[in-house]
């Protein structure tokens, strides 16, 4: 019935535009080879329906390419707030904040990365991180990577970084990652002031091995009353963790009043009952440096009821020195 087809009409994409389209190409090349189909199969309004049915699904492509373009805007917003977000909290932190690759460098830094060490951000980000540490400090730093790209959390973890004017600075790191074999992110804090002060009380304690409260009786007034003097430092060692433990509390234990405690002080051990109670703590702290008892200074001052390690830390230092020159007790 009808004539034969020599046209090789292909689909040349797989959606529905193209589809609509060979199907009116079909119902064209059916009408001019046969046209006696027309009044039979009606293939005008086929056609026209065929057409229509393209220009709805050109609307529906543009629809669902307006609706695609709006999504990925929204993502990208989203990326570029967290962005910001992520920038804010490295450029307000004052401490030294990174990320870093396991290849060994640094991809992202804190501001305090700069004002600590010297070099610019860009200085830091160009070479392997391992060209800023101390030579003594790089195998033990290089070790900690492996754990770390296992997920492990690397805590108090203590190197040297070089600056740029050459000074050394001492920083302890938190590291991780997050991801097995992910980038590194990591927090230092610069505790090279701390390390100084330690330093210094180590070559302090070099200059004469530590008596402790033993120094407070061998070098009291020895034609004084010992026992007098025993019986208050006991009571003072008891008592020395205690912050507020002062000359009045001393005499309340004492059944004595405040002067009569003072003027026998005075007369035994040649100073005030002040200084006897601040010696006796300096000294109980000689002891505990000596013998590692704490892990920090800090630790050690509070045990010896001082609030302020600064100012345990100065007063230590010159007693120390006046151990050395044998007059820790006159002052």
């Amino acid at each position: 019935m009808t004539k034969k087809n020599n046209h090789n009409i292909q689909v040349l994409s797989p959606d529905i535009e193209s589809y609509v389209r060979a199907a009116i190409s079909h119902a064209q090349l059916l009408t001019m080879n046969s046209p006696e189909l027309e009044g039979e199969l009606n293939i005008t309004a086929i056609v026209n329906n065929l057409e229509q049915a393209l220009l709805l699904t050109k609307n529906v492509s543009l629809n669902i390419h307006d609706v695609m373009n709006e999504q990925a805007h929204s993502e990208k917003n989203e990326r570029e707030s967290i962005q910001s977000d992520l920038d804010r909290i490295f450029n307000l932190s004052g401490y030294m904040v990174c990320i870093a690759s396991l290849e060994g460098y640094f991809l992202k830094i804190s501001p305090a990365f700069t004002e600590t060490l010297g070099y610019s951000e860009k200085e830091l980000l160009a070479k392997p991180f391992a060209e800023f540490i101390h030579q003594d400090d790089k195998e033990m730093t290089m070790d900690n990577m492996e754990p770390i790209s296992r997920g492990v959390q690397i805590l108090r973890c203590q190197n040297r970084y070089i600056c740029k004017d050459g000074s050394l600075k001492w920083l302890e790191w938190t590291s991780r990652s997050f991801d097995k074999g992910g980038d590194l992110y990591a927090i230092a804090y610069d505790i090279t002031d701390h390390k100084k002060a330690e330093e210094e009380l180590a070559n302090l304690l070099k200059l004469q091995e530590s008596i402790g409260v033993k120094f407070l009786i061998d070098h009291s007034n020895l034609n004084g009353n010992i026992s007098f003097l025993t019986k208050i430092t006991n009571n003072v060692l008891a008592n020395l963790n205690k912050s507020n433990f002062d000359v009045n509390t001393l005499a309340e234990n004492l059944f004595m009043s405040r002067s009569t405690l003072q003027r026998k002080i005075k007369k035994e051990s040649g100073v005030s009952a002040a200084q006897f109670i601040r010696q006796a703590r300096l000294a109980k702290a000689h002891d505990f440096i000596k013998n590692n008892i704490h892990n920090t200074l800090s630790e050690t001052a509070h045990a010896v009821g001082f609030k302020h390690t600064g100012n345990f830390s100065r007063l230590y230092k010159e007693y120390v020195i006046k151990i050395k020159n044998g007059d820790a007790l006159s002052s």
